[in-house]
């Protein structure tokens, strides 16, 4: 998951700094770019504490308490997206908005990816 993060990273830099000099001048390439390396670090690290939480949670032995516990981790991460669009609002001048955006919901597309590669090495063995 972390590897496709890190392609996709690279893709939407590539691809977004070509509309920002080209397409979407409203924002300059240097906070485009920021904002995304941002929303990507910020999903790389999202994705090790759902790991994290996942193997705990696995191992507790009360669901109750895991089921709490996987709440509180939960509302964290979210808690961690909404500092960095905090961070976003307040430093405008170097995070940039479409940047942190991009940043912050390729997660999703990393998901879909890593799911379907999943299926399609299971489908082979």
């Amino acid at each position: 998951m972390s590897f496709l993060l890190l392609c996709l990273c690279a893709f939407f830099l590539f691809a977004g700094l070509i509309v920002t000099m080209l397409l979407y001048p409203f924002e300059p390439p240097l906070p485009y770019g920021i904002g995304l390396i941002a929303g990507t670090a910020l999903n790389l690290l999202k994705v090790r504490m759902m790991e994290s939480s996942l193997n705990r949670t696995a191992d507790m032995g009360d669901s109750r308490q895991a089921k709490n516990y996987g709440a509180m981790q939960a509302m964290v991460r979210n808690l961690m997206t909404l500092a960095l669009f905090a961070l976003v609002f307040f430093f405008r001048d170097i995070f940039g908005l479409f940047g942190t955006v991009i940043g912050v919901l390729y997660m999703q597309i990393a998901a879909y990816a890593a799911g379907y590669l999943i299926r399609k090495d299971r489908i082979k063995v």
